[in-house]
């Protein structure tokens, strides 16, 4: 029942109430008024073109006066101050809000021009002048004081590195803090990169910079990157193809690499001969991730493989096309091109690329529009020197430190004002404490940071509150859903639950309405016996003559049940003829029944009732539904009877 009614509750309306500037009172219910905005809404929601079961106007008014009736009598009688009622309303609100509170006008310039870098490719090296803490483990935090020196030390190595003839592999080795990186025949060298797969700190100034140049010092948590750019073209897009690798260490000697080109030779003749490709890449592959798959890579960008690998795939342009074979220092690779498919559009990109942003921190950034404006409809103002005085405090203090928090936490000056209500110092003190994570590990990025998403915070708590006064349609749908969980809850108590338990109740209403339950044909009521044969039969009904057919069966479990093998089967029921053989045997006189092996007689325990059920459990499911209905009505009496209405129908009409 209450799955039902939430259901209905749920279904949201294709009409949206408009703000009314009339909007006249059309009912008063035990001295509440309701207005004609929410009488409205819930008429036209149910009477809609889709309705199954449309109203007149006055049959509705009465069944919207009685559905308030009983809202009234759950205010009376305190559900609506239950923790249960509170927190099931307070969930819902949750969940209804979410679109309103984070659907925020975005940037559209910020994602188009992450989009546009998308759409070019960047062979890049980079050396890492990373700070001093860095040693001291992944979590560390620096001032600007900190930072200088490093920032000096960047600068002086970008000046080397744009000098003529300067060789920046040579710097990698003096000073990037990345050994891995130093390794190899490229050291520092990154390989391809679109900006779909870079940091947003790192793709604007990577794309910015002239191939053959080096970007000034970027800001990263571990230091400060100095990235090269060797070239720049546009981005090719990805491409779906499979591969058999013929292993060859880099260090092979004379028999390895000899072995492998026999085997490199015998798959090319393979193919030659029309073998499958995938075929071949099951038996021959040393790449067992791709090999159980026929070979297949999946799509992929240009730049993900090593260069040997990338450059010849996204050379082939004929789709089915077989490579020759290609040298690695993974040993030899024949490729099948499957498939080509360019940048994908801003559209289909558009998710990828906002996702991106908000994983990096850049949540304010992406919603500053819709921040600006929230800021304006509830008139935020600053007070600048009390953030100045904030912002000082971080050169020296990480954000998120105790000895920050401490200086402020009992700072009662407004920091800044939203919807009238003033914001304190304390305030943001607190929120530090509770949020101590930052994206960034510079103070003064730190405290930047942080700011925004406080005062992002307060804005959309404060947005929050006012979603009922600012959104109609949200403010009707809240009241629905309150009145519903009201509903459900008075009735349950009053008619459902009441209507099911009520022995005594569901006995007199029975028999005071015993003639509506007639039946058009006879039905046996009574339990069907089956037992192991005619004496134990006979020996049975001896034993039980004198008993209630309850207490009997009772007797006969107990006595006759005890073995591994039952003796006796019992089953109840209240049959027509047709539904059991042995009833239709023995009462109704059609047919023999089978006997099982196990049960070579029977006999029956009960009475036959030609007409009328004997008891309101015989047809406990249509009176329980009539009961209901009584219920229902009485109660609805009593509660026209109990408060006060005033119905004005000139308004309503």
């Amino acid at each position: 029942m209450k799955k039902r009614l939430v259901s209905l509750v749920l279904i949201l309306s294709t009409i949206t109430i408009s703000a009314q500037t009339n909007d006249p009172v059309v009912m008063k219910i035990n001295g509440k008024d309701v207005k004609k905005s929410e009488f409205e809404y819930i008429y036209n929601k149910n009477n809609n073109e889709d309705a199954i079961d449309k109203r007149s106007l006055d049959e509705y008014i009465t069944l919207f006066k009685n559905f308030k009736l009983r809202v009234a009598e759950a205010e009376t009688q305190g559900i609506d101050t239950t923790a249960s009622f509170l927190k099931e309303l307070n969930e819902y609100r949750s969940q209804l809000a979410k679109p309103y509170l984070t659907d925020l006008e975005e940037n559209e310039d910020l994602l188009k021009q992450s989009y546009n870098r998308a759409q070019k490719v960047a062979e890049l090296s980079a050396i890492l002048i990373a700070f001093p803490q860095l040693e001291s483990g992944r979590n560390f935090n620096v001032t600007p004081a900190d930072t200088l020196a490093v920032y000096k030390k960047a600068l002086e190595v970008r000046e080397k590195a744009l000098k003529k003839g300067a060789d920046f592999e040579e710097l990698v080795k003096e000073y990037t803090f990345d050994e891995r990186s130093k390794q190899g025949d490229r050291p520092g060298y990154l390989g391809w990169y679109s900006g779909l797969n870079l940091a947003p700190s790192l793709e604007a100034p990577i794309f910015a910079t002239a191939p053959g140049k080096v970007t000034m010092p970027i800001r990263v948590p571990q230091g400060y990157y100095l990235i090269k750019v060797h070239n720049a073209k546009p981005n090719p897009g990805e491409v779906n193809a499979s591969h058999i690798l013929i292993s060859l260490p880099e260090d092979a000697d004379a028999v390895q690499i000899a072995d492998a080109e026999s085997k490199v030779a015998e798959v090319s003749k393979k193919l030659d001969e029309g073998v499958p490709f995938a075929d071949l890449a099951k038996e021959y592959s040393a790449d067992s991730g791709s090999a159980t798959k026929g070979g297949n890579l999946s799509w992929f960008p240009f730049g993900q493989m090593v260069p040997e690998f990338n450059d010849a795939v996204f050379a082939m342009t004929e789709k089915g096309a077989v490579s020759q074979p290609i040298k690695s220092k993974f040993g030899y690779h024949i490729i099948q091109l499957l498939d080509k498919k360019p940048v994908a559009s801003y559209e289909e990109l558009r998710n990828q690329l906002e996702n991106k942003a908000e994983r990096s921190g850049n949540y304010t950034s992406l919603h500053q529009p819709g921040i600006d404006k929230l800021k304006a409809t509830y008139h935020y103002s600053v007070n600048e020197n009390e953030y100045k005085s904030l912002a000082a405090a971080s050169t020296d203090l990480f954000p998120t430190d105790s000895l920050y928090i401490t200086s402020f936490e009992n700072n009662t000056t407004p920091v800044f004002t939203i919807d009238g209500k003033q914001i304190t110092a304390a305030d943001f003190a607190a929120y530090l404490k509770s949020n101590p994570r930052a994206y960034s590990n510079l103070s003064t990025e730190a405290f930047t940071e942080k700011w925004d998403q406080f005062v992002y915070q307060k804005l959309i708590d404060t947005e929050d509150k006012n979603l009922e006064n600012k959104y109609p349609e949200f403010k009707n749908l809240m009241q629905e859903y309150r009145d519903g969980i009201l509903l459900f809850e008075v009735s349950n108590k009053e008619v459902w639950d009441k209507a099911s338990t009520d022995t005594e109740g569901l006995t007199t209403f029975f028999e005071a309405n015993k003639s509506n339950y007639a039946w058009n044909e006879p039905h046996w009521k009574g339990y069907v016996i089956s037992v192991k044969d005619a004496k134990l039969k006979k020996q049975m009904q001896k034993e039980t003559a004198k008993m209630s057919n309850d207490d009997a069966v009772q007797y006969l479990l107990e006595k006759y049940k005890t073995d591994s093998i039952a003796q006796v089967k019992v089953e109840k029921g209240l049959f027509t003829k047709g539904q059991n053989p042995y009833v239709d045997e023995a009462i109704f006189q059609s047919g023999v029944a089978e006997r099982p092996e196990a049960y070579q007689d029977f006999f029956l325990l009960g009475k036959l009732l030609p007409k009328l059920p004997d008891s309101y459990t015989d047809v406990r499911g249509l009176v329980i539904t009539d009961y209901q209905d009584y219920l229902e009505k009485e109660w609805l009496k009593s509660l026209n009877e109990k408060y006060p209405v005033t119905i004005y129908t000139e308004a309503i009409k």
